[in-house]
């Protein structure tokens, strides 16, 4: 049994998902297309090759996500300017709703977790906060920080910093095993598509509000 008062020592915790969520767009595509505006400008002809082959690879329907992934961060990793541009087009596309609840719920004493599946070398550039995503290495197996394998990592964050999950912020059904594992806390969806309220309004018992029916201080009217 769980003592109520080691629980309530904890430092409560936000939980905020990246794409889609704190940016309103998709970080992937922002870095990529960062990265072909700098390959073209600089005509590395071969690597702006890989990347066309890989994308239109995917669009086919002959490979992964995470394989399409990984062969334009290994691609584009080398060239670290790219992340200068990269950082100034991201900042632009912070969605203010969720922007405006982080500051409400430091306010609160929370502390404020990014938890995405984007890679860990560009999350730096654009969140200066705590995080957990997904750990770049050139020539690696990419392990993406999502569903399950991101609820594990930040299971693991909250028991190294004393912390306790009370909200979880996200646009997608993929972070569904995190918003059934916040059972007693707030879940928050931003700008979610229509297959994703479905899916969650079945998956007993997660509950969640939309952004818009917050209230002016806190989580919750």
């Amino acid at each position: 049994m769980v003592d109520r008062r080691e629980i309530d020592s904890l430092t409560p915790c936000t939980v905020i998902d990246l794409d889609g969520t704190y940016i309103d767009g998709n970080t992937l595509k922002i870095y990529l297309a960062c990265g072909f505006r700098y390959l073209s400008s600089h005509f590395k002809i071969k690597q702006l090759s890989r990347l066309l082959f890989a994308v239109a690879k995917r669009k086919a329907g002959l490979s992964s996500h995470n394989e399409m992934k990984r062969v334009i961060l290994s691609t584009l990793y080398s060239y670290p300017d790219i992340l200068n541009q990269f950082e100034v087009e991201a900042n632009l596309k912070i969605n203010p709703l969720v922007n405006d609840l982080i500051s409400r719920q430091q306010q609160l004493g929370h502390r404020i977790l990014i938890a995405t599946a984007a890679p860990d070398f560009y999350v730096r550039t654009i969140w200066q906060g705590d995080f957990v995503a997904t750990q770049f290495q050139p020539n690696k197996p990419l392990i993406e920080c999502m569903s399950e394998e991101k609820l594990s990592r930040v299971k693991q964050w909250l028991a190294d910093n004393d912390c306790r999950l009370d909200c979880v912020v996200t646009d997608h059904k993929d972070d569904a095993p995190l918003l059934h594992f916040n059972s007693e806390g707030h879940n928050i969806l931003v700008n979610p598509s229509a297959s994703t309220l479905r899916f969650l309004r079945e998956l007993e018992p997660t509950h969640f509000l939309l952004i818009e029916e917050l209230g002016d201080f806190g989580v919750a009217k």
